[in-house]
C-alpha cells in the first residue's frame, strides 16, 4: 500500500476513536444524569443527530460506559450502577422532541 493510503486509514481510525470517545463521554454523563452534560448536548444536538451519533460509536459507547460506571462500581468507588438505557438517556436530554414522537406514532 502507497504511504498516502495508510495515512488515510490511520486518520480516520484515529478520528473515529477521538470523536467517539467525545460523544460516547457525552452519552454516559447524560445516563448518569448529569444536568451540565444535559445542557452542553441540547446546546450542541437536536435529537436526530444525536442519536445518529449514538449509534454510529456504539462500541466506544460500551467502552466508555465500563470504565466509567462498571469499573468503579466493582471497585467500590460508587455506590450505584447507573442502568445502560440508551432510550431514557434520549428522553431525558430531549424531552418535548420525544413525546412528539410518540405522539405522531
Amino acid at each position: 500500500m502507497s504511504f498516502w493510503a495508510l495515512f488515510i486509514q490511520y486518520a480516520f481510525i484515529l478520528t473515529y476513536i477521538v470523536v467517539g470517545f467525545i460523544v460516547a463521554l457525552e452519552a454516559v454523563l447524560c445516563m448518569s444524569g448529569s444536568q451540565f452534560a444535559i445542557k452542553w448536548v441540547r446546546r450542541l444536538y437536536n435529537l436526530k443527530s444525536f442519536m445518529i451519533s449514538v449509534y454510529v460509536f456504539y462500541p466506544m459507547l460500551w467502552i466508555v460506559y465500563f470504565f466509567l460506571e462498571v469499573l468503579p462500581y466493582y471497585l467500590g468507588g460508587s455506590k450505584e450502577l447507573t442502568k445502560f438505557d440508551i432510550p431514557m438517556m434520549l428522553y431525558r436530554i430531549f424531552p418535548e422532541e420525544c413525546d412528539k414522537c410518540d405522539l405522531e406514532k
